[in-house]
């Protein structure tokens, strides 16, 4: 859960006018572009189009710090897929609306399901309207080319990347990882970046990827390599390089324990007062059968060395870099997530997710029930409420989620 954002871009940025994508910004899109306009003779070609569309209505209580009301956001999502011979061209275009109460509020979703953090570095987000109650956003959440030459797959453009190992706390991801307590997290938000894939034997694949990125903080520049293998039906792996423009390592691993899947990643970094710090997690997921019907279990704890290790330290983590670029997706330093899932009906399921700070002990709980009204379309209703120490107007936050007020929501999703 994360504060509602009504001004223009991450963390309240200008928003970006088409003209000021100047430069190596114009360059990349062109690239981009030109390479749906070669034409391939002899190849064939294939277009699918698909799309998606959210509406959501959420009316919260108040608290020290958050005024309370209505907050309607809608999305609107056309993804069309170009495929001609070894050339792939991806796109996905969208708008998203958002009405908030006077003063902000809190937002049950982000558009990609993503932390906030860094901007894209194309130019292809712009401000169609904006006030302080409003916005109305458009941005091409992919747009990318992609050229399969045998072994070796190379991407350049706006593209989903995903690093991750286990399932709500990734501290290991170091591209745009999800926010793990939004419920619509659909399609992972794209960055712009070349990525080059290899796959040097059947259970093995190694890539690389570099990324620029602009920040609250400043323009960054990511350059990471990848490997990752299979041993004895565990998968096994590491990734190295610059992250932000500071060298970071780490090694994952996932595999199964009996009918129990293990998960877990730990990443090294500079800290933020010198020196190296560690982020990691482990987590556990399995699924069981209850009366014939599915229960799916997730559990995972977290430690993070840029977390806040108490209550006093939650201001200035929520002001450190590695939060505002969006690396962050909790604030504590110890952290815990635990997701139940339970279909009741072939058409509806239930779940509950909770998150836990276990330095300062607080927790936000978010129940949930899900109904697939048809094929294509869902109806989903819940709620999120926070539970520690209350955040003070004087003092401010005394716990991570004691500041959360409780809201609850309903909300449409419909593929096409």
């Amino acid at each position: 859960m994360s504060p509602e954002r009504t001004l223009d871009g991450p963390h309240g940025q200008a928003p970006r006018h088409p003209r000021a994508s100047v430069g190596i910004r114009q360059l990349g899109l062109a690239v981009v572009l030109a390479a749906t306009l070669v034409p391939r003779a002899g190849a064939g070609q294939r277009i699918e189009v698909t799309g998606y569309a959210l509406g959501v209505a959420v009316r919260s209580g108040s608290s020290a710090l958050i005024r309370g009301g209505t907050a309607l956001l809608a999305r609107a999502r056309i993804m069309p897929k170009l495929t001609s011979g070894p050339v792939t061209v991806d796109v996905a275009y969208e708008h998203v609306l958002q009405r908030t109460p006077e003063g902000g509020g809190f937002a049950v979703t982000n558009p990609g399901g993503s932390v906030g953090g860094s901007g894209d570095w194309l130019g292809l987000d712009w401000s169609v309207m904006a006030s302080s109650r409003a916005s109305w956003r458009q941005r091409f959440d992919r747009l990318s080319v992609a050229m399969d030459a045998g072994p070796v797959t190379v991407t350049v453009g706006r593209q989903a990347i995903s690093w991750a190992t286990t399932l709500f706390l990734t501290p290991a991801d170091p591209f745009a990882p999800f926010d793990p307590s939004d419920p619509f997290r659909a399609y992972r938000g794209g960055v712009d970046a070349v990525r080059v894939r290899a796959f040097p034997g059947p259970f093995s694949e190694v890539e690389a990827v570099v990324r620029g990125a602009d920040t609250p903080n400043g323009k960054t520049l990511t350059a990471l390599s990848r490997f990752q293998t299979s041993r004895g039906g565990w998968a096994l792996g590491g990734w190295g390089g610059v992250l932000h423009d500071q060298a970071a390592g780490a090694l994952f691993a996932t595999g199964a324990v009996g009918a129990t899947a293990l998960r877990t990643e730990a990443e090294v970094r500079k800290g933020l007062s010198g020196g190296a710090t560690v982020r990691g997690a482990m987590g556990l997921d399995r699924r069981f059968s209850v009366s014939g019907r599915d229960l799916y279990v997730v559990v995972e704890a977290q430690y993070d060395g840029f977390g806040a290790a108490n209550a006093s330290e939650l201001l200035a983590t929520a002001a450190s870099k590695p939060y505002s670029r969006g690396e962050m997706q909790v604030l504590g330093r110890w952290s815990s997530a635990g997701q139940a899932s339970f279909q009741i009906h072939p058409l509806v399921s239930l779940d509950g997710l909770v998150l836990v700070d276990l330095e300062d002990g607080s927790l936000l709980l978010a129940p949930g029930a899900t109904w697939s009204a048809t094929a294509s379309a869902s109806v989903r209703v819940g709620v999120f409420t926070g539970a520690g120490r209350k955040a003070s107007a004087t003092a401010g936050p005394r716990s991570e989620y004691g500041m959360v007020p409780t809201l609850g929501y309903i909300s449409l999703s419909w593929f096409f």
